[in-house]
């Protein structure tokens, strides 16, 4: 809880980004990125064409397919 403490007084991006990696390689998660603008865009056209083309799950499914990680 201090070091939380710290970090909220700090309030520096760079730190928290150092941070963050950190925790990250430590729990083994890949690292997170950044979205572009044109990333964001990419993804809801794709998103779109998915929904067109009923390639999407329902919620109950999501919800069943999330419970087994």
């Amino acid at each position: 809880m201090e070091i939380i403490e710290q970090l909220i007084i700090l309030n520096d991006d760079s730190v928290f980004e150092k941070v963050e990696n950190l925790i990250n390689e430590s729990l083994q998660r890949p690292k997170s990125t950044k979205l572009t603008r044109q990333k964001l865009i990419d993804r809801a056209l794709l998103s779109n064409i998915d929904f067109e083309n009923k390639d999407i799950y329902s919620s109950d499914l999501v919800e069943k397919l999330s419970n087994r990680w």
